[in-house]
This record gives C-alpha cells, sequence and structure tokens, in this order.
C-alpha cells in the first residue's frame, strides 16, 4: 500500500465541495494577479483564496464523516437552487421540469451547414435527418 492510500486511509478525502472550494481558491488567485497594484484588494483575495485552499485541505483529511455529510449535503441544496435559478433565467416561463423531461425524450443536433438547432427523437438508432431550415440531409444516430 502507498503512501498516500496509507495517508488517507479513515479520512474523508475529497468531494463536490472540496473541488468547489479548490476552484474558488484558484479563482482568487488569479484575481490576486490583476490586484497587485492594489495593497488592500490583493491582501484580501489572497487570504481569501488561502481559506479556500485551508479548509478544502481540512474537509480531505477530516475524520468526521457526519459533519462532511451535512456540509456536503448543504452545498448540494445550494448548488441546485443555483441550477434552477439559472434555468428560470435561460428558460423565463417554461417549465424546468418540462424541459428536463424533454430531455430524455429527445436528443438535440446541430445542423452543420447552416448551423440550425435540430430536435430528434431519442432511441431510433441511425437516422437521415433534414434540416427545417436549409434542406440539408445528414445521418445522425439518436
Amino acid at each position: 500500500m502507498g503512501f498516500f492510500n496509507r495517508l488517507l486511509q479513515g479520512r474523508y478525502g475529497m468531494d463536490k465541495l472540496n473541488l468547489a472550494l479548490f476552484w474558488g481558491g484558484i479563482g482568487c488567485s488569479v484575481v490576486t494577479w490583476f490586484l497587485s497594484k492594489f495593497p488592500l484588494p490583493f491582501t484580501i483575495f489572497r487570504l481569501l483564496a488561502l481559506a479556500f485552499y485551508g479548509y478544502a485541505v481540512f474537509r480531505t483529511f477530516s475524520r468526521n464523516y457526519a459533519a462532511r455529510q451535512q456540509e456536503l449535503a448543504g452545498y448540494l441544496r445550494l448548488e441546485n437552487k443555483l441550477r434552477a435559478f439559472w434555468q428560470r433565467l435561460r428558460y423565463g416561463h417554461r417549465n424546468v421540469i418540462n424541459l428536463n423531461a424533454e430531455r430524455k425524450k429527445f436528443k438535440y443536433l446541430t445542423c452543420p451547414q447552416c448551423r440550425q438547432r435540430l430536435r430528434v427523437p431519442r432511441g431510433k438508432g441511425k437516422l437521415r435527418v433534414t434540416c427545417t431550415k436549409c434542406g440539408y440531409k445528414f445521418n445522425a444516430k439518436s
């Protein structure tokens, strides 16, 4: 058994929240590159990046599974709310649940000639698709 396997044995490890924390730290680090001439914002973003990294490492090596699972559940609830908000912004008054059901029934293709979005039923195998805009015919797998 390798050193890193033994090091993480009995520890919580990585999850989606840790990944988000690392990306938040990377984002803050990138922002500091542009703020190097401004000492106060530079320091704030540098400390924020270190806090993101530090908390992600703490969560990775933690042995308290229950607490980490609760944090993850809270993060996933927040992420789902943000995704739903984003879908409401993108699709407006259309029902988001119906859009997800529609994606299960249909596959969306792009016409190689005019870039028109086309919808074909899923699970029908190879189809000969005709673009409704330009009339171009092409083969596609549904």
